[in-house]
Formats: C-alpha cells, sequence, structure tokens
C-alpha cells in the first residue's frame, strides 16, 4: 500500500506576484500535478498534514475560493478511488472553519480531523493505525485557568508535556501495528532554519510523543527532511524567498509486510531566485556591459530580486526601472524588489575617524554592536582581539 504524505499547501492570495491572484494559481497549478503523480504511483491514501489554507482572518470571497480550489483537489483524488486524511494546522493561518466548511462538502472518502483522533485502516491485505494530532491552538492554553499568569517558557513545558500525552494515549488505543502519527508540530530534532524564530514557545514533539510509532507524518516546517521515521514534506509549492535554496514536493510511503519505505518526489515549483551585484557588477550595467543571463544563466519564469552595494555616486546613475525591464526582457516572472546597500562618503569617513581614534578591542566591539551580533559572542570576540594582539606583541618582543 503507498501513502502520499503532503503538507503546507497554503492556499491563499495575495502572495508577491504580477498579481494578487497570480501565485494562488501557480499553487492551483502544482496541486493539480501532484493528483496526477500520486495516481501516476498508484497510492492509495493521501495524508494532508495541516496547513491547506494561508490566512485565517480573510474575506468571505477570497475564502469561498480558496475552499472551492481545496475541494476540487481533494474530488480529483477520490474521483480516483483515492482515501485523504487531513488534519488542520496552525490556527493563526488555518482556520478550523474552513475545515467545517469543507465537511459541508460531504465528500465521500475524505476525513477531515480537527481534534486529536485515532483510527484504524484496513485496505487490501495490509492494516495500520493512525493517530491524529491537528496544530495546537497556544491561546486556548493560556486562557485556562491553571496557566494564567505563568511564564511563557512555563506554558511552552505545559503544553508539550500535554502533547506527548495526548500521542502516547491515542497510540494505546490503536488495533493495528504498524502505528502511524500525522501532527502538524515542530518534532524537537527536526531542522528548522529560519522558521525557527517564528516556533519559539510553541508546543514540540519530543521523541517520547513519538515512542512507539513506525511512520511520523508531519507537516509546519517548510523544509522537507527525514530523521529517522519522522518526516517533514515541506510546501508542494515554493512560497517566498525563504524558499528560494529549498525543495518543494512530497513524500510517498509504501507499506509492505508491515515496513515503510520512502521516496520524495519534487514538484515542478515556480523557483525563487536572488541576484547580488557589487559596484562592478552596478557600474557594468550603468555602462550597458552587463547581461543578466550570461552571469546568472537561467532564470526564466523565477521569481527575482536584486540586492546590490555600491557608492553614492554609481547609485545615483542605476536606472532601477531600466534593470527591472532587463530581468523582465531576460524572462522573470515577477521582479520582487531591487534594493542597494548604499555606502555613503560621510558614513565611511566617519567609521575611519572612530578607528584612528579608538583601540583594536574598542573597534571590534563597536562593530559586533553595529552588526546586531549577541553581547556573548561580542565578548568572545573582543577577547580573541585581546589575544591575538598579546601575541603579536611577544613576537615583536622576541624577536
Amino acid at each position: 500500500m503507498k501513502l502520499a504524505h503532503i503538507a503546507d499547501i497554503h492556499w491563499g492570495f495575495g502572495y508577491a506576484g504580477p498579481t494578487p491572484q497570480s501565485r494562488f494559481d501557480d499553487i492551483c497549478r502544482v496541486m493539480d500535478w501532484t493528483t496526477e503523480r500520486i495516481i501516476a504511483e498508484g497510492c492509495e491514501m493521501v495524508i494532508v498534514a495541516g496547513d491547506m489554507f494561508r490566512k485565517a482572518d480573510v474575506s468571505l470571497d477570497k475564502a469561498s475560493r480558496e475552499i472551492r480550489a481545496a475541494a476540487a483537489w481533494l474530488r480529483k483524488l477520490t474521483g480516483a478511488g483515492i482515501e485523504v486524511l487531513i488534519i488542520s494546522g496552525t490556527p493563526s493561518h488555518d482556520p478550523a472553519s474552513a475545515y467545517e466548511l469543507l465537511k459541508d462538502y460531504q465528500m465521500p472518502r475524505v476525513s477531515i480531523i480537527t481534534q486529536p483522533a485515532s483510527i484504524d485502516v484496513h485496505c487490501f491485505d495490509e492494516g495500520f493505525s493512525v493517530v491524529l494530532v491537528p496544530g495546537m491552538d497556544r491561546s486556548n492554553f493560556m486562557t485556562r485557568d491553571e496557566y494564567k499568569g505563568l511564564p511563557a517558557h512555563e506554558v511552552h513545558k505545559l503544553m508539550t508535556e500535554h502533547i506527548t500525552a495526548t500521542c502516547q494515549n491515542l497510540l494505546a488505543e490503536c488495533n493495528y501495528t504498524p502505528s502511524i502519527l500525522v501532527s502538524h508540530m515542530t518534532y524537537d530534532l527536526a531542522d528548522t532554519g529560519f522558521e525557527d524564530v517564528l516556533q519559539q514557545n510553541e508546543a514540540i514533539l519530543t521523541t517520547d510523543a513519538i515512542r512507539g510509532f513506525d511512520l511520523v507524518a508531519l507537516g509546519h516546517i517548510h523544509r522537507p527532511q527525514q530523521n529517522c521515521r519522522v518526516f517533514y514534506p515541506g510546501s508542494p509549492e515554493r512560497l517566498s524567498f525563504n524558499d528560494e535554496k529549498v525543495d518543494a514536493g512530497f513524500w510517498i510511503h509504501e507499506l509492505s509486510e508491515g515496513k515503510f519505505t520512502s521516496k520524495y518526489v519534487h514538484t515542478p515549483a515556480r523557483r525563487f531566485i536572488t541576484l547580488t551585484l557589487n559596484d562592478n557588477g552596478i557600474a557594468d550595467f550603468v555602462n550597458g556591459n552587463l547581461d543578466f543571463e550570461d552571469v546568472w544563466g537561467d532564470f526564466a519564469n523565477a521569481i527575482v530580486r536584486v540586492r546590490y552595494t555600491c557608492g553614492e555616486e554609481l547609485n545615483k546613475a542605476l536606472n532601477r526601472r531600466a534593470m527591472e525591464k532587463a530581468l523582465y526582457d531576460a524572462g522573470a516572472f515577477f521582479v520582487a524588489e531591487i534594493k542597494g546597500d548604499i555606502e555613503r562618503a560621510s558614513d565611511r569617513l566617519r567609521d575611519e575617524g572612530l578607528t584612528e581614534a579608538i583601540g583594536p578591542m574598542e573597534a571590534v566591539r563597536r562593530w559586533a554592536a553595529a552588526n546586531d551580533m549577541e553581547e556573548t559572542e561580542a565578548n568572545e570576540l573582543v577577547a580573541m582581539t585581546a589575544e591575538l594582539m598579546e601575541v603579536q606583541g611577544n613576537e615583536a618582543y622576541t624577536n
């Protein structure tokens, strides 16, 4: 039996693109592609591990279009005889109300879970159990009498303990082996990357929570990965520049003789590309000597941004509209921004004056502060500078 594991679709409007709908159309296109691939692979079930939608607070018009798109995708799967299991995701942008409306469509072969539950599945000669734990609404915990007034880290600890108990209690109710845990949370050994900043003080899945499960199919982190038996598919469509260097796709898990084997399927997601230019690059463009395709190769149909550094005079000579047109002429789908970091002569002179007037260690400390370095790291850097200065002084004395 084959199971497709997909998550973080984020149907929605308003992503960066030529029109508010263009990226919504991208998601629909990729999801149609996943349907064809899932059917071609012979999958009997699709697991959607949360975050089908982008935002909770959207207009009725936008919400209805998103829900209709999701329903159309589900019907294509069920029309091919495929069972679909769905859990709700992060409440702030994946509203339970959207899933309640999907339930009203009364689609056969579609099970939508918004509260923790367990089910037993028997298909052909294979049987297995599934524990489903949707994304947790942290605000529900914060408003409980026993949690009021507690610091954030204490609430985080109690939520994590609650999740662990929920997973293990539901596992004890299962009648089949192997067992699958489907959830929309951060696993404590996962590679979270940039999203780590966004996931502070939220409930996490610990190694104790997943103990006893043969497969853990998760959503929430937009980085496809496998950590032993724990899997994240990431998003099937890249959604922002945070996904620029990240694969897009979904997992297929095959159950045979009580064991799972898995493979990752890459989707034809739109690319995000950052082009970086320095003084020389800006000068070449101003003088008409820069061919974007020659320097960066093919970025046709990609969402592009330009980040550049140069002096004030070059920046004044730069025609951003001309650069934007050149990018579109080279095939860019959308130019998100052209942003410069301008080195001003007055700033440079002031920095040089400070450097001459202060010692090396104070200069390092000020540099660390200007670059928002953590105090502990800054102190280590200053200490290393002092050590180097001492070594150099000793060498000079010896020589």
